[in-house]
């Protein structure tokens, strides 16, 4: 299995979206901004996209699903969850839920409902690798400040992440804030603050400091 990161942008976001694939076989997630980067790259190494994974709706993780999900007649997925609360639509749509397993092509992907940045943001795992969105970065967690945000739903998938996964797994989250992503869970343990912190109160206000940067 082969990881490829595409560093996108437009304006003031800038963005990590992925492109698994085995050589001949491919899967995009939270693919944004340049169509035509990702698209040379599927073409020039004669990858077959086989479907799409969105781990949230933020517009800045769905912009070309809808477009490369017509071109490549392919089917996009996304929390149930969370297009319900945001009324998100998109060509070929299919909803996922807390667990569920997705075959495409030869992976097999599990979705994990990881409320928090929002209502229904969804973490992948491929193999040893998760896909966290804006769940988590390596340089910390995503942000709680839209209408479906809670901290504390983060600090509760934060816990469910750090048990439930392997010290193994590599992360690969939706945004770069200074760490090169395919970091390993016991890097992020030592690392990352917000997987240190002993109670949810701890978590809560330092995700809900006053005067800081704001991350998406």
């Amino acid at each position: 299995m082969y990881v490829q990161t595409f560093k996108v942008s437009s304006l003031f976001m800038q963005n990590q979206c992925y492109l698994i694939h085995d050589l001949k076989n491919g899967i995009l997630i939270d693919p944004a901004w340049d169509y035509t980067l990702i698209n040379n790259f599927l073409t020039e190494n004669n990858i077959t996209l086989n479907g799409i994974l969105l781990t949230h709706s933020h517009i800045d993780h769905t912009n070309l699903a809808d477009k490369f999900a017509i071109n490549h007649n392919i089917p996009v997925y996304i929390g149930k969850k969370e297009a319900e609360f945001f009324q998100f639509t998109c060509n070929n749509l299919q909803f996922v839920s807390h667990l569920d397993n997705i075959n495409l092509g030869s992976f097999t992907i599990q979705s994990m409902l990881t409320p928090g940045h929002t209502i229904g943001s969804v973490c992948f795992l491929i193999e040893n690798h998760l896909f966290s969105g804006d769940t988590v970065f390596i340089e910390g967690v995503g942000g709680c400040y839209d209408k479906s945000s809670n901290p504390e739903n983060l600090y509760y998938s934060i816990q469910y992440l750090k048990n439930y996964l392997p010290s193994t797994t590599l992360f690969w989250p939706g945004h770069n804030y200074g760490v090169e992503p395919g970091k390993d869970l016991s890097y992020l343990m030592k690392n990352n603050i917000y997987f240190q912190f002993d109670t949810i109160d701890q978590f809560v206000s330092f995700r809900m400091r006053k005067n800081q940067v704001i991350t998406f």
